[in-house]
């Protein structure tokens, strides 16, 4: 396992909020001097967000589930070899918008693809890097339905799915923090913006050692 200190991940079911605080901690910390970098899966690299145009695109609803996981990790493969790895043995900060826990949930139990195979595969798109911490930030998956029907914005090909799929990419995710709890660092979604973001600043610094 490869493991950088300044490697930080985030997770949640979708209209969690998480790529909004990505985005809001990015920004505190580079106003702060910090020179961090925030990139998102799938994409992140000029190969991977060609990838990401596919799995998302409403136009492939028959995209097979063995098909998408081994696109995911195509474009996951592009993003860790030629940015991710390169930034952290350089000793850039790093924050990610998903990573390969989202493929373990939500292709290996949300499409119900073989566990094993696909925890495999995370680790040779990866070449066995593993995130120092991840922030999961946690809403029910009744809430994350209400909030995509009331959120103002193009769906995408996976926004299609119904509920008893994110109820059981809920479950997976419930999994993880139980396998992974020193890893996992879990966020009540239902907190203001504001709070959230500022709780996982104050964690970020904490954890990074941060003289702010």
């Amino acid at each position: 396992m490869k493991l950088f200190k300044n490697f930080i991940t985030f997770e949640g079911i979708d209209f969690s909020g998480k790529s909004t605080q990505t985005k809001i901690i990015a920004e505190k910390l580079q106003a702060l001097g910090l020179n961090v970098k925030l990139l998102r899966e799938p994409g992140g690299a000029v190969i991977s967000e060609k990838i990401r145009e596919i799995i998302l695109d409403n136009a492939h609803q028959e995209l097979h589930p063995r098909t998408e996981i081994l696109l995911y990790s195509a474009a996951r493969a592009q993003i860790v070899h030629e940015k991710i790895l390169p930034l952290l043995e350089a000793g850039d900060y790093l924050m990610l918008d998903r990573f390969y826990d989202s493929t373990t949930v939500y292709q290996g139990y949300g499409r119900k693809l073989d566990i094993h195979f696909v925890e495999a595969l995370n680790k040779f798109a990866t070449s066995g890097l593993a995130p120092y911490k991840t922030f999961f930030i946690d809403i029910s998956p009744e809430e994350a339905l209400r909030r995509r029907k009331a959120a103002d914005r193009h769906s995408d090909r996976l926004d299609n799915e119904n509920a008893e799929f994110y109820q059981t990419v809920w479950k997976a995710y419930q999994n993880l923090l139980h396998q992974f709890p020193n890893r996992y660092i879990v966020i009540p979604g239902d907190e203001t913006i504001e709070n959230i973001s500022t709780f996982i600043l104050h964690k970020i610094i904490e954890i990074w050692k941060l003289p702010l």
